[in-house]
């Protein structure tokens, strides 16, 4: 079952790439970035899933990336903002 999580992540995780590779808008780019780093962290979690339940240590370590993959989100679109305020 395991397998179907590892999948939906490396989809996840090429889509980020592929959407990072190919837009031009900074927005855009971002959200590709945080797709990225949730596919990064639904493999990692998966991976680490034995006997029915996950290492704490690697939950740990996903919900960590997810307060600093949020933190790093909220300053990029600031940056942006300031980007985009100062070519008007």
């Amino acid at each position: 079952m395991e397998n179907i999580y590892i999948l939906v992540g490396i989809a996840l995780f090429v889509m980020g790439i592929w959407g990072f590779i190919v837009t031009e808008h900074l927005i855009q780019k971002l959200i590709s970035l945080n797709i990225f780093t949730s596919g990064i962290f639904l493999v990692f979690v998966a991976i680490t899933y034995t006997n029915e339940k996950a290492s704490s240590i690697a939950t740990a370590l996903v919900l960590t990336g997810l307060v600093v993959s949020l933190a790093a989100m909220a300053l990029g679109i600031m940056l942006i903002r300031a980007y985009y305020k100062s070519e008007k």
